[in-house]
Parts: C-alpha cells; sequence; structure tokens
C-alpha cells in the first residue's frame, strides 16, 4: 500500500497533461524510472511478486485525491489561506479521474 501511494506522486514523462499539471516532483526528468521500473525493482528487492500493481496505483491514487479533497475543502472553508490550494478542487477532480480509469482497465499503470 506504501508503494502504491507513493506511485500517486509519480508522474512520467508520457503521462497526460492532466497529470502533468499536478506534478509536485521532478519524476518524469531523463533517467528517472518509470512507474513500472519501480515496481519491479521493489519486488526484486523484497521478494515480492504481485500479479499486477494495478490495485495499489488505484489505490494511491485515490487516496491522494481524498488528501488533496481535504486540503482544498479547509481552503475554502477558509481555515487556510495559502493560495497554492486554490487548484486542488481540480487535482481531486483529476486524480480521482485517474484512479477510476486505472480501476477500469482504461488507464495505463
Amino acid at each position: 500500500m506504501d508503494l502504491g501511494a507513493s506511485l500517486a506522486y509519480w508522474v512520467q514523462a508520457d503521462d497526460p497533461e492532466p497529470l502533468q499539471q499536478i506534478r509536485m516532483l521532478p519524476t518524469q526528468l531523463p533517467g528517472m524510472m518509470r512507474r513500472v521500473e519501480l515496481v519491479e525493482y521493489y519486488c526484486e528487492r523484497t521478494g515480492l511478486a504481485p500479479a499486477s500493481f494495478d490495485f495499489y496505483y488505484a489505490y494511491g491514487l485515490f487516496r491522494l485525491a481524498v488528501i488533496v479533497q481535504q486540503i482544498y475543502y479547509r481552503f475554502v472553508l477558509g481555515q487556510t489561506r495559502n493560495p497554492r490550494f486554490a487548484p486542488f478542487g481540480q487535482f481531486c477532480t483529476v486524480l480521482s479521474g485517474a484512479a477510476a480509469a486505472v480501476a477500469e482497465g482504461k488507464g495505463r499503470f
């Protein structure tokens, strides 16, 4: 589950533009592992071999969408005033849509 949560932050260079817009880490740069390579490395190091990591990736995306939604809700209520939280409503839509697409087999891991 921890790796799935981490993958939600892992935006690749070939991911759709909406995911590129919410990227917070330099994971899209040349030389960075792709998500599948990261999972392979993790499994190799831990001795695990899941049949499919889509469930965990979808979980991570949905989990992050919930976190972003909570922050945005507090922003809307004026409980936090940092202007960087203003687009988090849109971020939640992007993340939950990506999670649904992966869960339905229409998104890519």
